[in-house]
């Protein structure tokens, strides 16, 4: 296995994402922070724990960033019925707004870097993408 070979496409493809970008779309929020509105977005009523099941993050990171994300009225926070421990996180009429907005900028970003790519590159691209989720999700989910 060479580990270089793997480090290299790594930093090559975050650079693509722009992954270590302070800022997303010229927004006050990081990726992180994005991500996380996202998953909200998408997993409406996602809890605290799922979340950073997801994103991979500790409880205390989450927790700053949901506090941002609550401050600036994109999210809100919802007791369980049943286990009144447990809180449900959906997004406001803001988050909602924004997270349509990133989605849109977000897939604007992917089509502008297949501009330059053929169909059949584009398939290529696709099915390669395929086969690393498939490869390396044998090895995550222990």
């Amino acid at each position: 296995m060479n580990v270089k070979n793997i480090r290299h496409f790594n930093r090559f493809y975050t650079r693509i994402l722009g992954v270590f970008n302070n800022r997303v779309f010229d927004l006050d929020y990081s990726l992180l922070e994005m991500r996380a509105l996202g998953e909200i977005g998408r997993c409406e009523g996602i809890t605290s724990n799922e979340l950073t099941t997801i994103l991979s993050i500790d409880k205390t990171y989450l927790s700053r960033i949901l506090k941002k994300l609550k401050q600036n009225d994109l999210i809100y926070r919802q007791k369980d019925e049943i286990d009144q421990r447990l809180f449900h996180l959906y997004l406001t009429k803001d988050g909602i707004d924004l997270y349509h907005y990133i989605e849109t900028q977000s897939d604007n970003q992917i089509a502008a870097n297949l501009k330059g790519l053929s169909a059949k590159e584009i398939t290529e691209l696709e099915t390669s993408m395929k086969t690393i989720e498939k490869l390396l999700s044998k090895t995550t989910t222990n």
